[in-house]
């Protein structure tokens, strides 16, 4: 794992209305653009900048296109070996893809999102998953997330990784600036991995699942639970009923 810099000097974001707002770069290949993310962050006064599992990472080269404004977000940046590890702690997480098809289950536009994403950022902590530059996000790490969202490009083409955060971040940030009602704090990203975890076992139990594609289903499931933002303590109540279904099964 590589080591965070200390010894920032500068002030950040202070009360921002995206300070409970996380960019997470998932294996960055160039290290220019982790320096321009940061100071894309520092532009719109976010203070939580992640990279998970850089690839081949020069703090010297990222230093360079932080510039002196992004500087003290590089200098606080967390680094982590895998995205579970990076995500803990956090209330909702969206990913971004370009890439568009039927297993996909792309949610909305950008600026579709960006309205709900400034009120939830009230009261809760959200990550923004950027995948590297060469294939962007899996399916497999969209299922993590509680919803994707992409930019609409023309040609449907994707933007380069520090440009689409630049963009994703004024979008939200001007959202922020209007007033709007707070979304209540939502449960954990670990508490809804439990929910998850015990409705995919409920269904099996009772053998709910109507193809043989898990994952897809479960993301079905995901997306309309998504949409209802469950608090901790609902996510508890379906957490329970699942596990009642699932021991009633066994009998």
């Amino acid at each position: 794992m590589l080591e965070t810099k200390e010894g920032v000097s500068e002030n950040m974001a202070g009360d921002s209305p995206l300070k409970n707002l996380y960019i997470i770069l998932l294996e960055p290949r160039i290290p220019e653009n982790v320096g321009s993310s940061a100071r894309a962050c520092a532009n719109f006064g976010v203070e939580n900048l992640i990279i998970v599992n850089p690839i081949n990472f020069d703090w010297e080269r990222a230093k360079t296109t932080a510039t002196r404004i992004g500087l003290p977000v590089l200098q606080r940046m967390k680094v982590y070996d895998n995205l579970s590890d990076a995500v803990k702690g956090l209330n909702y997480l969206i990913g971004t893809t370009a890439r568009l098809g039927h297993h996909r289950k792309v949610h909305s536009s950008l600026k579709e999102a960006a309205p709900r994403i400034a009120s939830m950022l009230i009261k809760n902590r959200v990550g923004l998953l950027f995948g590297n530059e060469k294939w962007g996000l899996t399916n497999q790490e969209l299922y993590m997330c509680n919803e994707a969202i992409t930019i609409p490009t023309h040609n449907s083409t994707s933007l380069n990784l520090s440009h689409s955060v630049a963009v994703c971040l004024y979008e939200i940030y001007q959202q922020a600036l209007k007033p709007s009602i707070p979304t209540p704090e939502l449960a954990t990203l670990e508490d809804q991995k439990i929910m998850y975890d015990y409705i995919r076992r409920a269904c099996e139990a009772i053998n709910f699942v109507p193809h043989h594609n898990t994952e897809l289903w479960m993301t079905n499931i995901k997306r309309l639970l998504s949409r209802i933002q469950l608090s901790r303590r609902e996510a508890k109540i379906i957490t329970g009923f699942c596990r009642r279904i699932i021991k009633v099964m066994q009998k």
